[in-house]
């Protein structure tokens, strides 16, 4: 039978127990890296909603509140995407995603606005209310 060991000693096979009081997680060497994939895929987005800022802001007056405050927010976002910075191909893959992505929410949001618009009667293809008898 093997003899218990004395408190303090390190355990066999070289291994040294970590120091009292400290932490035995994760250290900072071996914290998680940042995925670069999502990130260029988030730029890729975000370098399409500044073009299209662009095209509204060329569209409002010049000296408008909404002119202003759009050409503020792409003066702090646009720095994030100079130009040149990702492909025309790659904004037009994103931009083509986004159209299929509208297409597909279509007729939720034409249900959606339905329903407020009736005052939330039901479900679309549901039989309509009766309209309120006047008095």
């Amino acid at each position: 039978m093997p003899e218990p060991m004395p408190q303090g000693a390190p355990p066999q096979g070289g291994a040294t127990p970590p120091p009292q009081g400290q932490a035995t997680g994760p250290s900072p060497a071996t914290m998680p890296a940042p995925n670069r994939g999502i990130e260029a895929a988030a730029l890729s987005r975000l370098s399409v909603h500044v073009q299209g800022m662009q095209t509204v802001l060329a569209m409002l007056p010049a000296g408008s509140d909404a002119a202003t405050a759009i050409r503020d927010a792409l003066n702090k976002v646009a720095k994030f995407v100079p130009p040149g910075a990702v492909s025309q191909g790659v904004q037009m893959t994103e931009s083509q995603r986004q159209l299929m992505q509208q297409k597909q929410m279509g007729p939720q949001i034409a249900a959606q606005r339905a329903a407020q618009m009736g005052g939330g009667q039901g479900m679309p293809g549901a039989p309509a209310a009766p309209p309120p008898m006047a008095a």
